[in-house]
């Protein structure tokens, strides 16, 4: 699917922080790497809001590749746009809503890329797929060591 704008919709990280947290509480044991992501999110969807559009559903997901898996995607931040009024998405400074920790113990040497994705979802027919597939439009960056941040411009 074409890209929801006349110009790339955008996400860049600003900032990433990373600390250690037990999680003996949920069942896992030890100590963890968590990860918070300040991001800002900039993208255009009323070209894409039909008459046949029931809603859009627009998350941002981090990929990235460890030693033990090579394909990890986690989705950081989500919103459902239920009308053309709010097509327009504009947001500075925004924390990610899901927790981003791994299934390894750390993040160490890890390169993320962030991706904004949407999936159309219509009145009648088939729910579409779209991602924000140019470089210019992805955000790549490391995350920093243990109770360490990085500020990204």
């Amino acid at each position: 699917m074409k890209s929801p704008s006349f110009h790339n919709p955008c996400i860049q990280v600003t900032n990433i922080k990373v600390w250690l947290y037990d999680f003996e509480e949920s069942g896992d044991k030890g100590l963890k790497e968590y990860a918070f992501v300040t991001m800002n999110i900039n993208a255009d969807f009323t070209p894409i809001f039909t008459f046949n559009t029931k809603a859009i559903f627009v998350s941002v997901v981090v990929e990235y590749e460890t030693t033990s898996y090579n394909r990890n995607q986690i989705m950081l931040w989500s919103t459902t746009i239920t009308n053309s009024s709010t097509a327009r998405i504009k947001s500075h400074k925004t924390l990610n809503r899901y927790s981003l920790h791994d299934i390894t113990p750390s993040f160490n040497g890890v390169n993320g890329t962030y991706t904004l994705e949407w999936n159309v979802i219509p009145i009648i027919g088939m729910i579409k797929y779209g991602r924000a597939d140019s470089n210019d439009s992805k955000f790549t960056c490391a995350f920093p060591n243990i109770d360490g941040s990085a500020t990204y411009k």
